[in-house]
């Protein structure tokens, strides 16, 4: 199948939208009331691996991006969300933008546009490259739009980006370093499965047998209609 499952169905499940994904950092009672849960895993966890925000800053080669999640306001909320894969576009990718275009969308005016491209970069579960590797699909983002993952070449792929470095392992995810900024307009899941193509070109083929036995009938019935003309006639003589 082209849109082979990357991730488990529980991890799908966990989805949410961007409205409600951008406004979790600004509900503390939720957090407070997590927080002996929170503080468990965190001393289980090495505290040398850093949420997937500490990744980005520890690694000197996303400070665009980190100032665009906090323009859009979603630092936070990447930082407390439990499983978080961020596909996440190097220094060197916004830089590779059209200056007008980058200027554009990192105008604080633009927010709203902002924050759902980032989110389209942002996974809901912790992926690995395994899962990818190998397979090919949609997969869907906290944006709701569906980014197509493909591991079956020699570079894994998010939409036309190619992960340039291995993941950065977090604390609550992974980060994957791409050398484009992508944007959920241009989503290539969209663009629908490839196995739809066999089946239309089936379609023709279908149709020419059906077409030439209705051409033959058609012959058929003048013939019979005109007989009994003609026996009707022939016995008028007699």
């Amino acid at each position: 199948m082209l849109r082979a499952k990357l991730l488990a169905a529980t991890a799908v499940a966990t989805l949410i939208a961007a409205p409600a994904f951008a406004q979790e950092a600004a509900q503390p009672a939720p957090a407070e009331a997590a927080a002996p849960a929170q503080a468990a895993e965190a001393a289980a966890t090495p505290a040398a691996e850093g949420t997937v925000v500490d990744v980005l800053k520890s690694s000197g080669q996303f400070t665009t991006l980190l100032s665009a999640l906090d323009q859009a306001q979603l630092t936070d909320t990447l930082q407390s969300r439990p499983a978080i894969s961020i596909f996440a576009p190097t220094d060197a990718a916004f830089a590779a933008m059209p200056e007008a275009e980058r200027t554009r969308l990192l105008d604080p005016a633009n927010a709203n546009e902002l924050r759902q491209v980032l989110l389209y970069h942002v996974i809901v579960a912790d992926v690995s490259p395994d899962q990818i590797q190998g397979k090919k699909g949609g997969v869907p983002t906290a944006s709701e739009a569906q980014i197509l993952l493909d591991g079956t070449g020699s570079a894994i792929k998010a939409d036309n980006a190619t992960v340039v470095s291995a993941e950065l392992d977090a604390s609550n995810g992974a980060v994957f370093p791409i050398d484009t900024v992508l944007n959920p307009a241009n989503s290539m899941a969209a663009m629908g499965d490839e196995e739809a193509v066999p089946a239309a070109e089936a379609a023709p083929t279908d149709a020419a047998p059906a077409a030439a036995e209705a051409t033959d009938p058609s012959a058929t019935p003048p013939v019979e209609s005109t007989d009994p003309a003609t026996e009707q006639t022939d016995p008028a003589p007699q």
